[in-house]
Parts: structure tokens; C-alpha cells; sequence
């Protein structure tokens, strides 16, 4: 039995970690941890709770720092990108190209997907993206056709993007509900292309290329003027007639009725439809191609084909329509000339494959169309901040930690701190005692430890020291818990006493966060990072689901 976990179950649960986000307190927490109990972050519980007790400082995850990424493919010359198809996984293909500013003339980073790859052909040129474009669909001339899905300014993109990792656009329809407006709700699928099966083997289908001869009469009639006009009687009936205005307007009618007028050399055709009031020119060129069946369960799609010496090698999708389920789509059979029955002819029917777009059309639904399964969630410590934390320190862990407590506030409440330092300062005249990376200890009358925690920073012009990793793996026989005592001395690992200058409401600062509360997302390990006064870090998580 084969089993599928889809993308949508992908891009479902990255929707829902991202309202988590929202609707909860998310921060990173900087941590240090320096003993031997391991060389990396594992998931088991011991090291989640040292990497808590070991936390130095964390700041907020802001809502406006949260993005939806996708994987980042910059446009490249020469490559391949792999076209849109409904029976292909496109999950990690490169489906889709982003045009930077030095291949477009709008200084902003641009989404395309790749509808037509030119049968698997290299891409020479970059779509440049129009503003007047209606349907914004782009055919470059190396025949790839790309949909335009969105755009970055250079500055978002430059804030947001990970190594091989980019937003999705600042603002969009995370969930789009086709029920939200129920005079339009959107069903179904668009028609994205039509692919044909025999390419090369495809034989027998007429075509003709000309000009009008005059305006289309009130009747539906145009007159037509071709080297090499059909003489038969009805010869093109049944057939399609694509006429295009000097303007580059276009216009598609079936053809009706055909007849040769031998006095004048020109073909007359009567069709289905008042290309006079429509505003077919008496300029107009026009080709006469085999007419495209479709039929579904939606409404809307129209496409032409394109034929080169009796080989239909193109289908054009010139309205992609609405509301398809289903779909089918055929060539429909010249009148006259056209035998493929017949053992003897070398006439060939085209087999045409529809393809329908992702519910809704392409651009409907960015996470779930573009595989999104990302979530960035970036930050950045200020100078600002620095005078709330650790101006001079190290530290070599960071992770996510979700609903963390709070002293002065619980947990998921307007109150709780942007920023904070979860050491304990010390103010004392003993300074020269207090040595960075020493492990201090608080003994009780029976010389059993009550305290422990590591000396982090030292800062001699003020007499203060600040103590992190507190609380670790030894335990208060009372409640489990490693109790800081203001009122006693800190004595070091040499056996010295650092005592706290009184009073002490003034001379010691206990951090607001609790000790070991919050649930850990994320933690990874690194070299340690040096801290200076004037350091500005920044962070960028991408989590994957």
C-alpha cells in the first residue's frame, strides 16, 4: 500500500505554527552553555533544562519579524527551470525563478512560475515584468511562459532573505476562503496549459496566413487575401480564424462557411460571431488554424493552436477560464484532406493533455502553490538593547522558547519584557575576588551548597559582577530549586568570600524570568560569540516543517 503525507499537510502545519506565533510570547533566548555534559543540542529533556538554566538573555519574537519563507531560485541564463504540470511532484524542483534587480528594469525582486519550459529547454531571458499586462503571463523569446506571482522591494529582501531562503510578500491571503464572497466563490481550477503528446509524429493539418481584403461586413463575412488560398468550397469550415489588429489586439472566431471567389483571387468566410462590432480592422492579418475542443466541468477557456508545415506545435492558452475539475481537449478534424483512417496517408492526429492550475489559479494560494514550509524568525540585538543585557560577555547557544514566565508578568500578557537579562548582578567591594568563567557557590550553616552559578561578566569600574548559570544540575533539598540569598556571601571556587554590599534591594538584581519555564522549539550550538559594547547581531532562524 502506498502512503502520501502531502505538501497541503506541509503548508497547513506552517500556517498554524505561524498564527501560534502570533497569538503566543515567542523569544530567542541566548544561552551558554560550557560544561561537558554535551557537545551538541539533543532533544532530551536534561538539555533542554540546561540550555533554560544557562540562558544569559532573550529577546521577543515581534509578529512583523515572522515570515513565510519558500526556497530561494535567482533566475540564471542557461538554466532549466521545470514547468508547472498537475502529474508531476513539484516539491523541491525548481518550478519557479526570482529576477533580481540587474534583470529588470523595476529595482525589486520578482517571482515568476514557469508555465512552458520550450520542451525542456534552457532559459535565455528573464520575463520583465509589465504593469499592463492584464493576465500578467510572460512569453520571452526563448518560447518559456512564466506567470508573475509577486514582488519584494530590495530593502525587504535584503532584511529577510536567508541563504538559500526568501519572504513571501509582506502582504497576502495566508488561508484564502473561496466561500469569502459569495457572489464570486471561487470552484475548481484554470486551464494552465495543454501539452501535446506527439510533437514530432502529429501530421496533416492546413493553415493559411494573410491579410484582409476589406472590413468585415454586418453579415460576419471577411474577405481574404493569402498566397495560396484554398479553392474548395467550405474548405476551412469548421476551422479558426485569429485575426490581429495593427494595435496587437486579437480576436478569435470559428469559421462557418467558406467560399473561393476565382474573379477577384480572395477567399470569403463567414463566421460565428460580428467581427465588425467587435473591431476587427480592414488591416488586420490573420492566420486560419485547426480549432481547439474543450470540455469541462467549468466555463471560460479558450485556446488556438499553432501549426508549422502541417504539425500542430503549439497550443496557446488565450483565456485560462474557471471553475475545471475536469477537462478534456482535442484538435477538431479538418473537413477535407485529412485521413487519418486511411492505412495509406501520413496524416496524424494530435493528442492533446489539458493542464489544470492549483485550486483556484496560479497566484490564488502563494504557501500552498510555492511549497511553503518555512518559517523565518528574525531579529537583531541594538545598541539599545545592550544597555539591558550583556554588553560584555559570550555565549555559543540560541534557541525558541515559547510562553516563557515572568515575575512581574505571566506569560502571554501585555506586560511581559520585550528584552531581558536573566543574570543576577552583584554590587561589591570585593571585586577583585570575582573572576569571569569562576563558579561561585552560597553554603548554608552546614556547609551545604545552596547556590551555584558562574561569574559571566566583571565589571571593575562599578564593583559588579554578574552571575549566569545558576540553578544547574544541583538541587535545593527543600523544593528542587537552587535559591539565590541576597544577604549571604558568594564565595568562589579558591574559597574566597565576595560579599554583597548592603543594602542589598540596591546592590543585587535578580532576573524577571523564571527559572526553566517555557517550552523549547529550537536550540543549536555554536562557537561562541564574543560580545562587545558596540555589537549589533543579527539573527535569522528558518524553521522547516
Amino acid at each position: 500500500m502506498a502512503e502520501v503525507l502531502t505538501t497541503k499537510l506541509k503548508s497547513d502545519t506552517t500556517r498554524m505554527f505561524m498564527t501560534d506565533i502570533q497569538n503566543n510570547d515567542f523569544y530567542v533566548f541566548i544561552s551558554s552553555v560550557t560544561t561537558d555534559s554535551r557537545k551538541t543540542a539533543t532533544n532530551a529533556q536534561y538539555s533542554k533544562n540546561e540550555f533554560l538554566e544557562n540562558t544569559v538573555f532573550g529577546k521577543k519574537v515581534l509578529g512583523s519579524d515572522t515570515k513565510f519563507m519558500i526556497k530561494y531560485h535567482p533566475w540564471q541564463k542557461d538554466a532549466t527551470y521545470v514547468q508547472y504540470d498537475d502529474r508531476i511532484d513539484l516539491d523541491g524542483e525548481k518550478f519557479y525563478a526570482v529576477v533580481g534587480p540587474n534583470d529588470n528594469d523595476t529595482g525589486d525582486y520578482r517571482v515568476f512560475k514557469c508555465l512552458y519550459n520550450n520542451n525542456g529547454g534552457a532559459s535565455s531571458a528573464p520575463p520583465n515584468w509589465n504593469a499592463f499586462t492584464t493576465d500578467q503571463i510572460y512569453r520571452t523569446a526563448d518560447k518559456y511562459v512564466w506567470k508573475f506571482m509577486y514582488a519584494i522591494e530590495s530593502n525587504e529582501f535584503e532584511a529577510y532573505n536567508a541563504i538559500g531562503y526568501i519572504p513571501l510578500p509582506a502582504e497576502f491571503d495566508v488561508n484564502p476562503d473561496p466561500y469569502a464572497n459569495t457572489s464570486a466563490i471561487v470552484y475548481g481550477s484554470e486551464l494552465s496549459d495543454i501539452f501535446i503528446q506527439n510533437p514530432v509524429d502529429n501530421n496533416g493539418y492546413p493553415s493559411l496566413d494573410g491579410f484582409l481584403a476589406a472590413s468585415p461586413s454586418n453579415s460576419g463575412d471577411m474577405l481574404l487575401r493569402a498566397a495560396g488560398i484554398n479553392q474548395i468550397q467550405n474548405f476551412y469550415s469548421g476551422m479558426t480564424i485569429y485575426a490581429t489588429n495593427p494595435d496587437g489586439v486579437s480576436y478569435l472566431y470559428q469559421i462557418d462557411t467558406y467560399a473561393y471567389e476565382p474573379d477577384t483571387g480572395l477567399g470569403r468566410v463567414r463566421v460565428v460571431g460580428t467581427p465588425r462590432a467587435d473591431g476587427v480592422s480592414n488591416i488586420a492579418t490573420f492566420s486560419i488554424i485547426p480549432t481547439v475542443e474543450l470540455q469541462g466541468d467549468g466555463s471560460g477557456c479558450i485556446a488556438k493552436s499553432e501549426v508549422v508545415n502541417g504539425q500542430i506545435t503549439n497550443i496557446i492558452i488565450l483565456d485560462p477560464g474557471s471553475g475545471y475539475t475536469n477537462l478534456t481537449a482535442s484538435v477538431k478534424d479538418p473537413e477535407f484532406d485529412f485521413a487519418p483512417e486511411d492505412p495509406n496517408s501520413v496524416d496524424v492526429r494530435v493528442e492533446l493533455r489539458p493542464v489544470l492550475s492549483p485550486f483556484g489559479g496560479h497566484g490564488y494560494n502563494f504557501i500552498d502553490e510555492l511549497y511553503c514550509s518555512h518559517i523565518l524568525l528574525y531579529g537583531y540585538i541594538t545598541e539599545t538593547d545592550n544597555n539591558q543585557i550583556g554588553s560584555e560577555s559570550s555565549y555559543s547557544n540560541i534557541g525558541i522558547v515559547k510562553n516563557p514566565d515572568f515575575v512581574s508578568a505571566s506569560a502571554n500578557t501585555a506586560n511581559t519584557p520585550d528584552v531581558f537579562d536573566n543574570r543576577i548582578k552583584i554590587v561589591t567591594e570585593d571585586i577583585v575576588y570575582a573572576i569571569e568563567g569562576d563558579v561561585v557557590t552560597q553554603l548554608d550553616s552546614s556547609n551545604k551548597i545552596t547556590f551555584t552559578g558562574k561569574i559571566h561578566e566583571v565589571d571593575d569600574t562599578a564593583n559588579t559582577a554578574y552571575i549566569s548559570n545558576y540553578m544547574g544540575p544541583f538541587t535545593n533539598q527543600a523544593n528542587n530549586d537552587i535559591s539565590f540569598d541576597p544577604t549571604a556571601a558568594i564565595v568562589n571556587s579558591t574559597g574566597q568570600r565576595i560579599i554583597i554590599n548592603s543594602p542589598q534591594a540596591n546592590n543585587t538584581i535578580e532576573s524577571d524570568y523564571i527559572q526553566r519555564s517555557g517550552q523549547v522549539y529550537f536550540m543549536e550550538d555554536f562557537v561562541p560569540l564574543v560580545r562587545t559594547r558596540t555589537s549589533r547581531e543579527e539573527y535569522k532562524l528558518v524553521l522547516e516543517f
